[in-house]
């Protein structure tokens, strides 16, 4: 099975859910001096450093921008930093008087995926099966998403005139969002459980040993030379 590296790329719930354990799942090491240390993995670092630190190296290239940020949704930040992308283009295109349309669908479409629910969920919901889903603006509006700011939303206007309804992807996909959040839940308890079982499962191997070492009769003295010559 080829492995996952970007939520983007998750087309099963399984691959989200195996791609979200590998990023925040603790797992503990024994350190030099024998303590043991648990962390958890995180977002996966851009050359070296942490992803938002190097998008802030970049962060005038709105080509580099929008691609970083797409490697590291869905966490909030990059939704955040997707759009403002997205926006460099926009105002790129509207101050050389081309075309910006692409752009602005996009990030309409942005926004409104960003809508249907938040990081802790959000991330366990396969990307293949949100994008697909009928956000078109008509439907689902621009005012009551949270991603887009007057500006956007003005253009939006300016281009496709009043949409007939204002809503959200959590709206209009409730049933198929409760059904994402109770799997989840299920996922999590299922795995603390996992967690707890292999914890005790350690201390108990462990308090064997300590057991198993303690009832080992101690080894004999040896004999010393008067021992031999005088049977003691």
């Amino acid at each position: 099975m080829t492995k996952i590296a970007t939520w983007v790329d998750t087309a099963t719930e399984e691959e989200a859910r195996t791609l979200d354990r590998g990023m925040w799942e603790m797992a503990s090491s024994e350190q030099a001096d024998g303590t043991f240390v648990a962390q958890a993995e995180g977002p996966a670092p851009e050359n070296g450093e942490f992803w938002y630190d190097a998008l802030n190296r970049i962060k005038d290239d709105a080509d580099q921008r929008y691609a970083m940020a797409r490697r590291h949704l869905p966490l909030p930040a990059a939704w955040r930093e997707m759009a403002v992308a997205l926006r460099l283009k926009i105002r790129k295109a509207r101050k050389e008087k081309v075309g910006y349309e692409d752009h602005l669908r996009e990030l309409h479409h942005l926004a409104s995926m960003s809508s249907y629910a938040g990081y802790g969920y959000i991330q366990r919901v396969p990307y293949a099966r949100l994008s697909t889903l009928n956000l078109s603006y008509d439907r689902i509006g621009c005012d009551r998403l949270e991603l887009l700011g007057p500006t956007d939303r003005k253009w939006m206007r300016e281009l496709w005139g009043e949409p007939r309804d204002h809503s959200t992807a959590a709206e209009l996909y409730g049933e198929m969002l409760a059904n994402d959040i109770m799997r989840v839940k299920a996922e999590e308890k299922q795995e603390r459980d996992e967690r707890m079982e292999k914890l005790f499962g350690n201390l108990h191997r462990e308090i064997e040993e300590e057991r198993a070492a303690a009832s080992e009769p101690p080894p004999p003295k040896r004999r010393g030379i008067l021992g031999w010559l005088f049977g003691r």
